[in-house]
């Protein structure tokens, strides 16, 4: 039986990390950037928080267009592989937690936690990120965050196998309430991963956010602003703006 007693935090494992973001196909994180940059032009926005960066994936295409750029992540094993590829050294990368951002300097234009980097935690630590996320913005300063939609898991639980390289990952979901837990089985010796996360629908990550101070400036699916947020698809994004 797998323990759904929820996490502090998911700290994603080095095998994680090598299994399923090393391999990210280049398609898909073009697509990403060019969503945030028709939202976050730079003479509007140029000083960003990439929040829960992981290996700079978005930090380091953002810098290398001319954005200021901080990156923060909980997990060393990550910045570390960061911190390798920004051979320029022009991203300030920081190790902390998420719920704690009051030690960053400053204000920043644009907050970004992409690719399903929140929901972590119980309720109310959940809404206490977004209001630090929003104290951390400038009055005007935009938000963007991609999470999974809750009715897509709802309607898709259960184990699959998935293939990387030579190895067979088994993968298991179950949601519990409104939280969703995966465990992944990646075979002896290397220890299973196990991840939580609190879902929302669209109009309950909404309403969270408006409640806190933030107006909803758009949300979609896929990266695409004429696709509304769907049941047939995992992920769904939202841009909003600090009033």
């Amino acid at each position: 039986m797998i323990s759904s007693v929820p996490m502090s935090s998911n700290n994603y494992s080095p095998t994680w990390f090598d299994t399923f973001l090393l391999g990210t196909a280049p398609g898909s994180t073009g697509n990403e950037m060019e969503f945030l940059l028709r939202k976050l032009p730079r003479p509007g926005y140029p000083r960003v928080l990439d929040l829960c960066c992981g290996t700079g994936r978005h930090s380091l295409l953002l810098a290398e267009v001319g954005y200021d750029v901080t990156g923060l992540d909980i997990n060393p094993y990550a910045l570390q592989a960061a911190r390798k590829q920004d051979s320029r050294g022009s991203i300030k990368f920081v190790q902390g937690d998420m719920r704690d951002l009051s030690s960053l300097d400053g204000e920043f234009d644009a907050v970004l936690n992409l690719w399903q980097s929140f929901g972590y935690f119980h309720e109310e630590e959940n809404r206490e990120v977004l209001r630090q996320v929003h104290n951390k913005l400038r009055q005007g300063g935009r938000f963007v965050l991609d999470i999974y939609n809750r009715a897509f898991f709802t309607a898709h639980q259960g184990t699959r196998t998935l293939q990387s390289g030579n190895r067979k990952i088994i993968e298991t979901k179950y949601m519990t309430g409104d939280r969703l837990t995966v465990h992944l089985d990646y075979g002896p010796p290397i220890q299973p991963d196990t991840y939580e996360w609190q879902l929302y629908t669209p109009d309950d990550i909404r309403a969270a956010c408006e409640e806190i101070g933030f107006r909803t400036v758009i949300g979609c699916s896929g990266f695409d602003e004429s696709a509304p947020p769907a049941e047939t698809n995992p992920r769904m994004q939202f841009v909003f703006g600090k009033v």
